[in-house]
């Protein structure tokens, strides 16, 4: 009997080692597939400030809640998908206190696309890069 459960609890966690290639975890925990990220752009958001920000695009004028990350975190967020494709958009992260805000852009982005953007401590040394 231990040796079934044994072989039985092996199995599983190669049958789970192998389905997790290509998943990446939220910011809400969630699971992100591959499939998914394809049909949109990808978010990775390194937040180095000591404030909680809040994540807005900015496209044509339109700005759109995105999501928030706490401070000293990261999150992986997956953008709307009728942005894109974009040519100028653009990314903000306001701190928590309100006080200035990160702006980064223009970016050109496409679906299938990652942006890494990275909120400086000094929130005007903040950059991000679209990565193909």
């Amino acid at each position: 009997m231990q040796k079934r459960m044994t072989i039985a609890l092996a199995v599983a966690a190669l049958l789970t080692a192998g389905c997790a290639r290509g998943i990446e975890s939220s910011a809400s925990g969630e699971v992100i597939g591959a499939s998914d990220a394809a049909k949109t752009v990808v978010l990775y958001v390194d937040n180095q400030n000591s404030q909680p920000v809040e994540l807005r695009t900015v496209l044509d004028g339109r700005s759109a809640f995105v999501g928030a990350v706490q401070a000293n975190d990261s999150a992986t967020i997956l953008l709307d998908p009728t942005l894109f494709p974009a040519g100028f958009l653009y990314l903000v992260a306001v701190p928590a206190d309100g006080r200035g805000r990160a702006i980064a852009g223009p970016l050109s982005a496409s679906k299938g696309d990652k942006i890494k953007f990275t909120v400086a401590e000094a929130l005007n040394l903040s950059n991000a890069i679209v990565l193909r």
